[in-house]
């Protein structure tokens, strides 16, 4: 989400953010490129936000691939690619984002293994000064707002282009085996913790000439891990905080993935859950439904905003769409991904 506050002249402005934020692994972290079950993954998330009073958009495009070693070694590299496009407000201000990742992943043990991560990426800040309003184009004498007298205001420009980087780093533990060279969903532990850091360098976002408005850092560490409770069913929970300047945002997620079919070829689960997205007062809780199949996971969620700002909203924060297909090729032996 962003917020666009011309006050003076200064542009302050949030991360995009999403309540299925584990289903949005790169905007967590860089380090978690390459972290999944299979050899190439893509990723798809879509999210609208309180439509009825001011209209917020985002779009994530995501594809990330492992590049195996020739011979046998205790590590892989990964890369990946992602799109971002945020819209937000009356103006609207908007982002397009386009990076590239990369990640090495070390295997300490037959269940543990350390990623290091970094990203890079190009994007283009704007608005449009079509749907904004100012002091100026209210007449006094009339006492009538007029759109047509002047704005009083003087922008460089209302695009503003930057590059940003990030790193971070991610630990996974789990009870799969990479010895285990077909996964019949037998072993399903797993725990991941890490922290993400991005706008390394602080990127200007002014739209004024001879003022700096940095975008603030931010640091992104979370908790995301699967307890297996008996042959068919899973305690999944996930924790995530974002802390940028002085903005904080907590959010929580838990449920319970229940196995239908486990046979190689036919495995399909379903995982309803419930989240929370809470700041210094709560924000809004969230109705979960992730759906498996074989290399297929689509998420689906819906906002109930719970803050004071549901007067407005009627308690709708909006609706989120994740999808997610994996692909993974026969290889020798020593190229199967250990990964659970």
């Amino acid at each position: 989400m962003m917020v666009l506050c011309l006050c003076g002249a200064t542009l302050s402005a949030q991360d995009i953010h999403y309540s299925q934020f584990y289903n949005a692994p790169m905007n967590l972290n860089p380090a978690l490129t390459g972290i999944f079950q299979g050899d190439t993954r893509l990723m798809t998330n879509y999210r609208r936000q309180w439509n009825p009073v001011v209209d917020y958009m985002t779009f994530t495009g995501v594809a990330d691939m492992k590049f195996y070693p020739q011979a046998p070694r205790p590590g892989f590299f990964s890369g990946g690619l992602t799109f971002h496009y945020d819209r937000a407000g009356i103006s609207p201000l908007q982002l397009i984002h386009l990076g590239l990742s990369g990640s090495y992943t070390r295997q300490l043990s037959n269940h543990a293994f350390l990623t290091l991560g970094a990203s890079m990426s190009g994007n283009q800040r704007g608005f449009k000064l079509n749907g904004l309003t100012f002091d100026q184009q209210f007449d006094p004498d009339r006492g009538v707002f007029d759109p047509g007298r002047g704005t009083g205001e003087s922008f460089n420009s209302i695009n503003r282009l930057f590059l940003d980087f990030g790193n971070g780093i991610n630990f996974r533990l789990q009870s799969l085996s990479n010895r285990e060279l077909v996964d019949e969903q037998l072993k399903r532990n797993k725990l991941d913790i890490g922290v993400g850091l991005f706008h390394l360098t602080r990127p200007d976002q002014s739209f004024y000439e001879g003022y700096k408005s940095p975008l603030m850092m931010r640091v992104s560490p979370y908790l995301a891990g699967t307890l297996q409770l008996s042959k068919d069913v899973d305690f999944v929970g996930n924790f995530n905080v974002q802390i940028q300047g002085p903005y904080r945002e907590w959010l929580a997620m838990g449920g319970l993935k229940l196995h239908l079919e486990r046979t190689p070829g036919k495995q399909f689960a379903l995982q309803p859950a419930i989240g929370y997205r809470f700041n210094e007062f709560g924000d809004a809780y969230y109705p979960a439904l992730d759906v498996f199949y074989n290399s297929w996971r689509l998420g689906l969620s819906w906002d109930v905003n719970v803050s004071g700002f549901s007067t407005a909203t009627n308690r709708n924060g909006g609706p989120e769409l994740s999808l997610q297909y994996i692909i993974s090729k026969p290889l020798p032996e020593f190229k199967i991904c250990p990964l659970l």
